[in-house]
């Protein structure tokens, strides 16, 4: 499960699975390193609603796009809310939020296409991007699931939502689970803690206790890829068509990090192109 890559593109660096390599996709999870932004968000920051410079924003989104071998102008963006909306991405809503924040796909953490030469992007800094790949159907989906997403099981609602405008299946279905939030990381209260044991009563070490560095108790911690992956294999996805980044975003200083930053920093991108076999 842990075949996974970094790669530099140009000056930037992304990551990307292996076991995604064989099909007409074009898939990566983008790290902080090599762009135009300053601090905080130095510097390959891919957000446009977080405060930095627009231009240096659009400057790195450029980057992605030379690397898709697009125009800027085509990238594919949603303003994420943390809901539980899925948008079926058509020919009208190529290049949504590309250069601003005011045309993203309106209130919407996933998105999904079987349009080739499509680029889907998403942004995180510690919830957990995912993408969805069905090798029979060609469609394909990205998610971005914080607790509030993984929670209410938006990446289960998207292959439900695939299903039902593409026909796929989830044993046809690879996922991968791009940098976020590790497992010894994501520190909870008590309280969201007893809502993830309820929601995953039959599956143990979604929630651990553990005692942090310079405290004198044990405190709840979640375990979001652990939550996700069972929940797909659940649905039928088999197990060893899931791959996970591994890399914590919080205690790697090569990913944005919302809480070891304290809210105030860049974004990464997780990105999905289908290409045209022919």
């Amino acid at each position: 499960m842990e075949e996974v890559v970094t790669e530099k593109g140009t000056s930037w660096y992304f990551q990307h699975p292996l076991a995604f390599t064989p099909f007409p996709l074009i898939l990566g999870s983008t790290l902080r390193m090599g762009g135009a932004s300053i601090a905080p968000y130095e510097s390959f920051d891919l957000a446009l609603h977080v405060g930095d410079d627009p231009a240096h924003v659009i400057e790195n989104r450029r980057s992605v796009a030379t690397y898709l071998g697009v125009s800027v102008e085509r990238l594919t963006c949603a303003n994420q809310v943390h809901g539980l909306r899925v948008a079926r991405v058509d020919e009208s809503h190529i290049g949504a939020g590309a250069l601003s924040q005011e045309t993203a796909l309106a209130d919407c953490d996933a998105m999904m296409t079987n349009i080739p030469s499509v680029p889907l992007l998403l942004f995180t800094a510690d919830c957990v991007p995912l993408c969805i790949y069905d090798i029979k159907h060609r469609a394909v989906a990205v998610i971005h699931a914080g607790w509030k997403g993984t929670i209410g099981m938006l990446p289960t609602i998207t292959l439900e939502a695939m299903h039902e405008s593409y026909g796929t299946q989830a044993a046809d279905c690879y996922v991968f689970l791009g940098p976020s939030i590790g497992p010894t990381s994501f520190e909870v209260n008590e309280e969201l803690a007893h809502r993830f044991m309820e929601k995953a009563m039959h599956h143990d070490a979604i929630v651990r206790y553990i005692t942090r560095p310079g405290a004198s108790n044990a405190t709840p911690h979640v375990d979001l890829w652990r939550f996700i992956i069972h929940s797909l294999v659940d649905k039928g996805v088999p197990i060893n068509q899931i791959t996970k980044s591994g890399i914590d975003s919080m205690t790697c200083d090569a990913c944005f990090s919302y809480r070891r930053e304290q809210g105030r920093t860049g974004r990464m991108a997780l990105f999905a192109m289908l290409q045209d076999e022919n």
